[in-house]
């Protein structure tokens, strides 16, 4: 499996991992959530994840309960509803969470950040686990991703420390290497894993609480990382996520800033240039998902000053005024996922004075994906001169709507016993003549044109196809994508075409 391939599939489960989404020009609604629904959870939850425990289908939740010592584990019961909350790992409290596959067996478990170690609990498959195993990390762990580090295809774990970061390598069988500590300062909290340098290795970005900045680590595929480059983000930011919000490809990072008030979002690949949005009071948590269907990135923030979750994003790299979603009281970290199984992207989020959760069931109508009938028409007139004859033929493409056409490719395949000279807009290679347009409005089309010599001592049937082959939007109507051609040759004495 190739480096890149790896990495997208160790990013599938984990607690924070960058979201890149596949732009779409459908025109977008308005997001809408259901009012929340609050479950109780063990005291003072810290942080959130949602996967599929138990082997059910249905979407769990899980919660780091920090002054209870415990994680609360809520089993989904179907159509975004969950049952009452169990109770499994006493331990040290704990402060982060993270899910992924540790042992190899399709089964998730879990990776815990606590103030003295990373606990691993390996998943029974049925909703409980193993008895936690402890991973000494020095001076406390704030927050904790996981995903394939090294190419290796096993998880691996990172933890954010206030004074850096710790990488712990997995050894497959849910046992994790002695860590590898990496100076960063600035009391390191949210931590995420993505590819920000686009060269398929897995690379560290992390909250810098105290020195107001995002440092990055770049990863070398090996598992190794470089010293960290700092980046300026808002004040006392607390959580980090990533995922591409300006549709460059290339990975972006957005900060909750508690003591701004803000989302910063840094572009990629400088992160030079922060840009603050108001968001309200003690933001704390931030995630990335696509959240109205649009295809395109959307940012989602918990304003723990406000029991309030803001959503925000234009897909562009620009975000408009919040739309702002009430939960419970001081809500902290915040998870996206489809807790519905109903395609469209929930919110749950931590709320630590009310010792539970709040969920957020998506409703926002998905938009209509834009379409545009593209229509093929070839149609070929004989040319007999006295010194040169040939067929003329001109291929018509028509855009009938609904939507604007941005592209579009028709071909034609050539026999091999035929010569095709390309007008305008045409090109021949390897016995194929395509022939492209760009921008058409509806009822707008464009025209092409090639032709045939016509050998003096030539007779038989030639027979063309024009196909169109490719089109964005999508092509609504295929019927019409075809056009056909026949002309009869007898020398230059007669062609016939129909």
């Amino acid at each position: 499996m190739p480096k890149r391939a790896r990495l997208a599939a160790a990013l599938t489960l984990v607690t924070a991992a960058a979201v890149v989404i596949a732009p779409s020009a459908a025109a977008e609604n308005p997001i809408t959530f259901a009012p929340r629904v609050d479950y109780p959870t063990g005291n003072h939850p810290e942080s959130v994840f949602s996967a599929d425990v138990n082997g059910d289908g249905r979407p769990d939740i899980i919660t780091a309960d920090r002054y209870q010592h415990a994680l609360s584990v809520l089993l989904g019961t179907g159509a975004g509803a969950f049952g009452s909350a169990s109770s499994v790992y006493p331990g040290p409290e704990p402060t982060g969470l993270a899910a992924a596959d540790l042992n190899g067996d399709g089964r998730t478990d879990l990776a815990v950040s606590t103030t003295g170690e990373v606990s691993v609990l390996l998943g029974n498959g049925d909703g409980t686990f193993a008895q936690r195993v402890g991973h000494a990390v020095s001076g406390g762990a704030e927050g904790v991703a996981a995903g394939d580090l090294n190419g290796d295809d096993r998880a691996d774990v990172v933890v954010s420390r206030p004074e850096g970061i710790t990488v712990l390598l997995g050894n497959g069988d849910g046992t994790l290497a002695a860590g590898t500590d990496i100076a960063g300062g600035g009391y390191s909290r949210g931590v995420v894993l993505a590819d920000l340098d686009g060269d398929g290795a897995a690379d560290i970005a992390t909250a810098g609480f105290f020195a107001g900045t995002v440092s990055v680590y770049k990863g070398a595929g090996d598992g190794t990382f470089a010293a960290p480059l700092a980046f300026p983000a808002g004040t006392n930011p607390i959580d980090v996520a990533a995922g591409d919000f300006d549709r460059d490809g290339v990975i972006d990072l957005a900060t909750a800033d508690h003591g701004s008030g803000t989302v910063t979002v840094l572009s990629g690949p400088s992160y030079a240039s922060p840009v603050a949005i108001p968001v309200g009071p003690n933001p704390y948590g931030v995630a990335v998902a696509d959240l109205d269907g649009d295809g395109d990135a959307d940012l989602a923030a918990t304003v723990a000053g406000a029991d309030s979750v803001a959503v925000l994003g234009n897909g562009d790299g620009t975000f408009t005024p919040a739309t702002t979603l009430g939960v419970n009281t001081w809500p902290t970290e915040i998870h996206a996922a489809d807790l519905d199984v109903d395609g469209r992207t929930d919110l749950v989020t931590t709320n630590r004075h009310a010792d539970g959760v709040s969920v957020l069931l998506n409703r926002t109508v998905p938009p209509v994906p834009p379409t545009a009938d593209v229509s093929v028409k070839l149609t070929a007139r004989p040319y007999i001169g006295l010194f040169v004859s040939q067929i003329n033929y001109t291929l018509t493409i028509r855009n009938s709507g609904p939507d604007a056409l941005e592209s579009g490719s028709v071909t034609v395949a050539i026999p091999r016993y035929a010569r095709i000279t390309p007008g305008t807009g045409c090109s021949l290679a390897e016995g194929v003549l395509t022939c492209s347009t760009g921008p058409l409005a509806v009822d707008g089309s464009v025209i092409r044109k090639f032709a045939h010599p016509v050998n003096p001592l030539a007779v038989g049937t030639l027979t063309l196809t024009a196909e169109r082959t490719a089109s964005t939007p999508a092509d609504s109507n295929p019927a019409n994508d075809k056009s056909r051609s026949e002309c009869a040759i007898f020398g230059i004495v007669l062609v016939a075409c129909r």
